[in-house]
């Protein structure tokens, strides 16, 4: 398997950069708890190099260490030589995906999955309201304890064990009236003399589902600080999921679809709430070999809080309470390199106390479906950051990315913690919301 013979191959000078120096072992979550060589970025980039190179086979142990990388690119921030550590795990898994062996059931999930969950908002409307129904009726409160003591195989056990509460609408179903099916669009206006951009927000496949009230929020800050926001309805998955897992022609398909759908010189600003979905929608122009509407649609990408902040937002005037920690989520500090637009979004809340988190700047464990296709590390990551939140002393963690709340969630309900788990967007509505303090 030659680099030169896929042009979705990392290039030769890209996985040549690393140097082996060994700065990125202590910044990688896997290589921290297992302390092997080949579960470091290190160790994976000589194998990904071998096998590129035809010196190592793809064998199922040497896939196995490939598979526990979480892509959380910790060591990319850690990189003094700027190895593209993500980008070369990513098409590395992609050429490899056709080698590997799925049995029959992974066969159908990976089908399910990529092909007709994530691409397409009628089947999650029909296949989430039956999880809200079998919620209701109590069968996810107990397939939870069954996952939980391990009364459950596997996979399904994990599934199971972490399975989130479900609102009864999407963002998108609960507006379903107000969409004008000629445009295409759903439209919310900024109250009259404020104006000052006109921005899209991305709401995301899974996100919109499973966070309608981050979303409902996302809409009430923008319109607050003079944006109108339009929701597309052809909007497609970012397809983060897909290039995570080796299905990156997939991924391109909805990149074409989205970059068309956006027109992205119709906007100031393309909003995302969602780390791991703003992550890839900027690097859509390489993903597209470097397509110039792909790359202008890339531009126009913004995480809420950076975007806020870059308009010169209004601090609220409400008055908040309690105790609060932000955690960063990996794919918007060391895939984004934001950082300070959340804290400085946190810092004009009136009335909560800041409170320090170790080690905020470390991977959970969520990784976009890692936390089902690898659950014991995955809870051996999350364990950490959990004893981290406890030390701190807080009772709400803010945290921008959906993957990362679910987990979060997951492991403080384990962990009998009484914190609540938000998105940065949620605490701001909140606060526009309160009484001038």
């Amino acid at each position: 398997m030659k680099i030169e013979q896929n042009k979705d191959a990392p290039s030769f000078e890209k996985i040549s950069a690393c140097v082996h120096c060994g700065l990125c072992l202590e910044a990688c979550p896997t290589y921290r708890e297992l302390r092997v060589e080949m579960d470091s970025p290190r160790g994976r980039i000589y194998l990904m190099k071998g096998i590129l190179d035809e010196r190592i086979e793809p064998t199922e142990d040497v896939l196995g260490h490939l598979d526990q990388c979480l892509d959380c690119r910790a060591c990319e921030t850690a990189c003094p030589s700027g190895v593209e550590y993500g980008s070369i795990l990513e098409k590395t898994r992609t050429l490899l995906e056709p080698e590997r062996s799925h049995g029959l059931i992974v066969k159908f999930l990976r089908w399910f999955l990529f092909r007709k969950l994530l691409p397409n908002r009628k089947v999650q409307e029909v296949f989430f309201k039956m999880l809200w129904v079998q919620q209701i009726l109590g069968l996810t409160a107990i397939g939870r304890i069954l996952g939980r003591r391990g009364w459950l195989p596997g996979k399904l056990g994990a599934m199971a064990a972490q399975a989130p509460r479900l609102p009864l609408h999407s963002f998108r179903r609960s507006h379903k009236k107000d969409f004008d099916l000629v445009k295409g669009l759903l439209s919310f206006k900024a109250p009259k003399g404020t104006k000052k951009r006109r921005v899209a927000l991305f709401t995301g496949c899974l996100a919109d589902q499973l966070f309608a009230g981050v979303n409902q929020a996302t809409v009430d800050v923008l319109t607050r600080n003079g944006c109108d926001v339009d929701v597309l309805a052809s909007e497609q998955c970012c397809g983060a999921l897909h290039i995570h897992n080796g299905a990156r022609d997939q991924a391109k398909e909805l990149a074409k679809v989205n970059v068309r759908a956006f027109n992205a010189g119709r906007y100031d600003a393309i909003v995302t709430n969602a780390a791991g979905c703003s992550a890839e929608l900027r690097h859509y122009g390489e993903l597209l070999d470097g397509d110039p509407a792909a790359k202008d649609f890339g531009k126009k990408i913004r995480d809420i809080s950076e975007f806020l902040v870059e308009i010169g937002y209004t601090p609220p005037k409400g008055k908040l309470s309690g105790k609060v920690a932000y955690d960063e989520p990996c794919h918007l500090l060391h895939a984004q390199k934001i950082s300070a637009a959340p804290k400085q979004v946190l810092a004009d809340l009136p009335g909560i106390e800041r409170v320090p988190l170790e080690e905020a700047d470390a991977c959970c464990g969520s990784a976009g479906i890692y936390s089902v296709t690898q659950p014991k590390l995955s809870k051996d990551v999350l364990a950490r950051k959990i004893e981290m939140i406890k030390k701190s002393g807080c009772d709400t963690l803010v945290t921008g990315n959906p993957g990362c709340i679910l987990q979060f969630r997951f492991g403080l309900r384990e962990a009998n913690l009484p914190v609540k788990v938000l998105h940065p967007v949620e605490l701001l509505a909140q606060a526009y919301q309160q009484p001038k303090g």
